[in-house]
């Protein structure tokens, strides 16, 4: 062995026999004495020498203690010489977990000392202070780090391949149940069962999976006997910290699961936290039929494309019709119609009421259903009722602190409600728990890109496609990214590799024509939003996507309005901005012709609460509140229109200050009459990197900036806008032809 080996393993037995931790709380202890003859000598009237003797004690002590730990070890039966315990016996991990509540409990009541001495008897010297609280966050981050842990598939031995679906089964509802344990950090199933069938050591499973222990199992069939076999490991050694045989006789596969589920958490609780745990519901189903049907339809919903999540809902569908009991087929059956919303598959009122359904019939069978509260909170948050939805989401954080689904809507909702540090360390915490699963990757990348962190988004995005080289995800925010920066060639190329990964979803042909629109390409453009509609014609942005290219070329105005007002008339969803460009048509036939009506009577059908009197829901849509107000005020409601306008143009002053000033908000002033604000706010906007190409087409086609249009900054800003467009098509050009 060499010296640095030799080192590592001294420095491992020293961490396992507590010696580290016997320390630690020794020096503490230490320090309390004296704190405490500190405080109380002079009421006492102890000799000045008094705290000397006292530390030269017990520093003497110090170095017999130190061996002491490391010659014996405390078990059930006393105090035996370490050399004389069993390994696979000893409950090293329980007595350093008593000695790290001995030692915080020390902490707190030498931090009290402080605080007595410094407020009710003496002011304490600020070093003393700040040594406190060094050793007090030193000792809680070591402490606060909660034991982890990893469920693996268990392995089926039986020449019965059929019965994975036993050994799947045990596992999941394992690691379902600790995820129940606040204080166990519980690596998702979608990142732990990744690991089936691969044969890699425990230690760099354990590492990729950012855990402490691993469970891991195996199950083995003979005729109608089953045996189950479940290790726990730990990573950093592999020492078995705990094993356990279970013999059964196979009468009924579902009721042993839960058995041995429960039996298992309650030994991995004792090994883990030192405690006993009591039985815990698993929501399961036992009808085998229905488990089946589940077991497909997580495996789609984990690698969600278009396709594999029209599959999903199939899967999970036939799960509760076999067993309309079966709460956690419900639950996963509403965050499959959430997805749908969110890829753009199904629409936004039906995906809601599906899936806020399907969550209910949850909550009805299991009211503590963490994914059936987050399923919930999330239709209220897609609903914009933002209020409720926190507090849904809230609720289902704080039922299921290992349930990532919970963590990930919840992040959204921390959005909307602008706490975006929150959001980010929400996220964070996700990924610790599902380090190899998509969406918290993308959620996080999302959040950064929020508060224009954009290289912190790009190192996101760069670490989901080292996990996973085919991610759609991964592409495809890869191009948003750089659309945000303006960087359109690159985010081109990225976009049609996202495209290639899932061919059966319109919305990255769309994107990649409206790229090519604002690098002035129409031909191009108008090629993709064809792919678009070939793919899929009822997508909205297929059903858009004329609308766009008309808008472009200022031709076909009069078909643009009839389409728009046919689009708005049917409720089309605002899909990549699909509801926006509809409504940008009718209002800029408005500024035309004078006449308002069509634009008022679409906003109307559509946000039914924002024209009554006091106006209702304006935090409902922004969009829809900020085109409102230019059509009322420029149709003859001045006053009204102005209310909106400057009740939206508050509102943005929080995104402005992230992203700089946006095209609409110059609009707003140009509207209220102030040209010399919204010439500050056009300097401000020339600033901003965002998708600069993009605006252009807007900016020049827009009868809001008339007033303006002669300016020599809005021309120059044009004038750029254009180089720009011309060095990104250069730069296309030379990736292509490479």
């Amino acid at each position: 062995m060499s010296a640095d080996n030799k080192n590592i393993s001294i420095f491992e037995e020293l961490k396992r026999r507590n010696v580290y931790r016997v320390g630690l709380a020794y020096v503490v202890l230490t320090w309390l004495l004296l704190q405490v003859i500190d405080t109380l000598g002079p009421i006492f009237e102890l000799p000045e020498w008094a705290p000397k003797l006292v530390l030269t004690i017990l520093g003497i002590g110090f170095p017999a203690v130190m061996l002491f730990a490391w010659a014996f070890e405390l078990t059930p039966e006393g105090i035996k010489r370490e050399k004389d315990v069993d390994r696979s016996q000893s409950i090293t991990s329980n007595t350093g977990q008593r000695l790290d509540r001995i030692t915080i409990g020390v902490l707190l009541v030498a931090v009290g000392m402080l605080l007595v001495d410094k407020f009710f008897i003496s002011d304490a010297p600020a070093p003393v202070q700040l040594v406190a609280a060094d050793i007090a966050a030193d000792v809680t981050a070591e402490i606060e780090e909660s034991p982890s842990i990893a469920v693996l598939p268990f392995v089926n031995m039986s020449d019965d391949k059929s019965s994975t679906y036993f050994s799947d089964g045990l596992a999941d509802t394992v690691l379902h149940m600790l995820a129940q344990v606040r204080e166990i950090r519980v690596a998702a199933r979608t990142s732990s069962f990744q690991f089936r069938d691969q044969s890699m050591d425990i230690s760099e499973i354990g590492n990729q999976l950012n855990v402490g222990t691993v469970l891991e199992g195996s199950v083995q069939r003979a005729g109608d006997k089953i045996r189950i076999t479940a290790q726990l490991i730990d990573v950093e050694n592999g020492f078995h910290l705990w094993s356990g045989n279970f013999d059964r006789d196979l009468d009924d596969v579902f009721a042993i699961q839960d058995e041995i589920a429960n039996e298992v958490v309650a030994a991995l609780k004792v090994s883990l936290l030192g405690e006993v745990a009591g039985s815990m519901d698993s929501d399961q189903t036992d009808n085998l039929d229905a488990y089946t049907e589940y077991l497909l339809g997580i495996s789609d919903l984990s690698d969600a494309t278009s396709e594999t999540l029209s599959s999903a809902i199939v899967h999970l569908q036939k799960a509760v019709a076999h067993d309309p009991n079966y709460a956690r087929g419900w639950s996963t059956l509403g965050r499959a119609y959430i997805e749908m919303e969110d890829y753009g598959s199904m629409a936004t009122s039906e995906a809601v009421t599906a899936a806020r359904n399907a969550a209910n019939r949850a909550l009805n069978l299991a009211p503590n259903s963490s994914e059936a509260l987050a399923v919930l909170g999330m239709t209220e948050l897609i609903d914009n009722n933002v209020h409720q939805a926190g507090l849904i989401l809230q609720r289902a954080i704080e039922t299921g602190p290992n349930d990532v689904v919970a963590l990930n809507y919840y992040s959204m909702f921390l959005g909307a409600d602008g706490k975006s540090d929150e959001r980010i360390r929400t996220l964070q915490k996700a990924i610790r728990l599902d380090p190899l699963s998509e969406d918290a990757y993308i959620n996080l990348s999302n959040a950064y890109m929020a508060v224009d962190q954009l290289e912190d988004a790009t190192q996101v995005v760069a670490k989901l496609s080292a996990i996973n080289p085919e991610s759609v995800n991964a592409a495809g925010f890869g191009a948003f990214i750089a659309f945000q920066r303006g960087e359109i060639a690159r985010a081109i190329r990225e976009m049609i590799a996202a495209q290639d990964l899932d061919p059966g979803d319109a919305e990255p042909a769309f994107m990649v024509g409206l790229m090519y629109l604002s690098l002035d390409l129409p031909l191009e453009a108008k090629q993709w939003m064809d792919r678009a509609t070939e793919i899929d014609a009822q997508h909205p942005v297929a059903r858009a996507g004329p609308l766009f290219l008309n808008y472009y070329s200022q031709q076909a105005n009069a078909e643009n309005v009839r389409l728009a007002k046919k689009l708005l008339g049917e409720g089309i969803e605002n899909r990549r901005g699909a509801r926006y460009m509809a409504l940008r048509v009718l209002l800029d036939h408005g500024a035309d012709t004078g006449d308002y009506e069509p634009v008022l009577a679409a906003l109307d059908s559509l946000y039914p609460h924002l024209f009554d009197d006091p106006p209702h829901d304006l935090d409902k849509s922004y969009m829809a509140t900020h085109m409102a107000g230019i059509a009322l005020a420029s149709s003859g409601a001045v006053e009204r229109g102005n209310d909106f306008l400057r009740w939206w143009d508050a509102e943005a002053q929080s995104f402005e200050e992230v992203y700089g000033v946006g095209r609409d908000s110059i609009t707003v002033s140009l509207v209220l009459g102030d040209k010399t604000e919204a010439l500050q706010k056009l300097q401000n906007f020339s600033e901003s990197d965002f998708s600069k190409t993009y605006h252009r087409m807007f900016l020049e086609n827009d009868a809001l900036f008339d007033t303006v249009r002669d300016e020599p900054q809005f021309i120059a800003l044009l004038d750029n806008y254009r180089v720009i467009a011309e060095q990104q098509r250069e730069l296309l050009q030379a990736m292509n032809a490479n």
